[in-house]
């Protein structure tokens, strides 16, 4: 390809990647996890919400403590978002540097898969740290390969810097220290070990007050944390599926998985056993360490090493470039990109039967809004998803409801969980008002209760005058037992007959 036109096609590349990271920011409401950040930010005290994430959660402190000065400032979708954002679009321009650094002469594929990953493109809208994570992930390794060359000091501060923001960040940032490490220790004819001593040793003791106690506790609670897919097998495989196609395609879209799957596996397999280069190297080594993770901590899923991703595909960009016919490479490249079109059409469209999650698509405002509209004095909202409980020594407890909700009626809880007589529960309602909004989510409760409480609105004397029946779904391991699709959440209005 001409010069002038692969510069083009970087500007265009880096511009789209750029766009798509920051169309619809807003768009969603917030989500469980991201919750989980605003709930620590609202810890008055800095050191209790230190110490309540040591305790319960499975990651270090550093990303809830940005966001939690962030939160002094601002508490809408797009401003908690801005940061991870800015962060997602940062990695991608680093991703380019890193690769022309290392001299990658097929650069363009690798930054295009990047830049157009749905699964990239959803942490850079979450108010969560793996958009930070991937760019100190690889920043960390640009500075490795720069110090490595030229031998200056600078590069030597950035990546420790870099290095000691990642372990802080998350504890799988330490696969990359590691994965340097074994580059030394493998390349130690062309690295002097002796050079990396120093800054080896600085990133060691910064890190050796959180290795020492917090990251065994964080360790252990990650330990108890129970995931559907149980065997290492699978959750590799469904890393890989992940890297590729992320949490917005069907995995029972097989128009699209089934070849594009075969596709990047066989590019892959040739660009990791025929890549000679030290980047080539280097993420062969971090992939096998993504493996071993899994194996070692069951509680590992694939957003725990999206930070990977980038070096995944610069394993594909050089299987590409093997091919020796250039009509054939164009070919597969031209391919490879366009498997990655559906799923991120998919995320944009908000299309419910391809996400694997799609509490990420509750519209908690838009129905807090139709309610708000048509609500009437004396009515009561009545909702089963289960309050946030676990900071009431710190404040009340609430959930997304009472946090979008800007009406007057009362929300009350009726969860099969924490109500122990859900009938005596519903009648002491019932005498209390003469209006009836039930929330209903369906993955937060047996359909037993859900369907118990709208046949007692209907038997006492109630008037349905509203139904509204949101996101529909499909559980995958439902559809492999032969069960339908349904609806995630309903949205009902009773009226008391008097």
């Amino acid at each position: 390809m001409p010069l002038k036109l692969k510069n083009n096609a970087f500007i265009l590349v880096i511009g789209i990647g750029i766009v798509l990271r920051f169309f619809f920011l807003a768009h969603k409401d917030f989500w469980c996890d991201e919750f989980l950040a605003i709930s620590l930010s609202r810890i008055p005290d800095f050191l209790d919400m230190v110490r309540w994430i040591i305790k319960n959660d499975a990651h270090p402190p550093l990303f809830y403590s940005i966001i939690r000065i962030i939160f002094r400032f601002t508490q809408s979708e797009f401003g908690l978002r801005f940061i991870p954002c800015i962060f997602g679009v940062s990695a991608l321009i680093l991703f380019y540097r890193l690769l022309r650094e290392a001299n990658i002469k097929n650069y363009l594929l690798p930054l295009t898969l990047f830049a157009l990953s749905s699964a990239a493109i959803l942490w850079s809208q979450t108010v969560k740290s793996y958009s930070m994570l991937t760019f100190c992930s690889l920043l960390s390794s640009l500075m490795f390969l720069c110090y490595k060359k030229r031998d200056r000091t600078i590069y030597a501060v950035w990546w420790v810097i870099s290095s000691i923001f990642m372990l802080y960040l998350h504890n799988y940032g330490i696969i990359v220290v590691l994965g340097e490490i074994a580059i030394i220790l493998f390349y130690r004819d062309d690295i002097s070990v002796k050079k990396w001593g120093i800054p080896l040793c600085v990133v060691f003791l910064f890190y050796l007050p959180y290795l020492l106690g917090p990251l065994f506790s964080q360790v252990a609670f990650a330990k108890t944390a129970t995931h559907s897919i149980v065997h290492p097998i699978l959750r590799i495989s469904y890393t890989a599926f992940y890297f590729i196609f992320g949490e917005t395609l069907s995995p029972l879209n097989y128009i699209f998985v089934i070849p594009g799957l075969l596709l990047f596996l066989i590019i892959f397999i040739q660009g990791g056993v025929t890549g000679k280069n030290i980047l080539n190297s280097f993420s062969v080594i971090l992939l096998i360490f993504g493996i071993i993770a899994v194996f070692v901590m069951k509680s590992t899923i694939p957003q725990n090493l999206i930070h990977l991703q980038p070096f995944f595909f610069i394993l594909i960009g050089s299987g590409a470039a093997k091919i020796k016919s250039e009509r054939v490479k164009n070919l597969v490249s031209a391919l490879l990109i366009l498997f990655l079109i559906p799923p991120l059409w998919y995320y944009y469209t908000g299309n419910s039967l391809q996400y694997h999650d799609v509490s990420k698509l509750i519209p908690f405002k838009e129905i807090s809004n139709v309610i708000e509209r048509e609500e009437n004095k004396g009515e009561v909202i009545i909702i089963n998803e289960q309050r946030e409980r676990r900071f009431v020594a710190f404040f009340e407890a609430y959930s997304p409801w009472d946090w979008y909700y800007k009406g007057t009626l009362p929300i009350v809880e009726v969860s099969a969980e924490n109500t122990e007589h859900l009938e005596s529960e519903l009648k002491n309602i019932y005498s209390k008002y003469n209006g009836f909004w039930p929330i209903l989510k369906y993955n937060s409760a047996e359909q037993q209760s859900n369907e118990y409480l709208k046949n007692f609105f209907i038997q006492s004397k109630s008037d349905k005058i509203k139904e509204m029946r949101i996101i529909n779904n499909y559980s995958f391991l439902d559809i492999l037992k032969g069960k339908q699709e349904y609806y995630f959440l309903e949205v009902l209005h009773y009226i008391k007959l008097l």
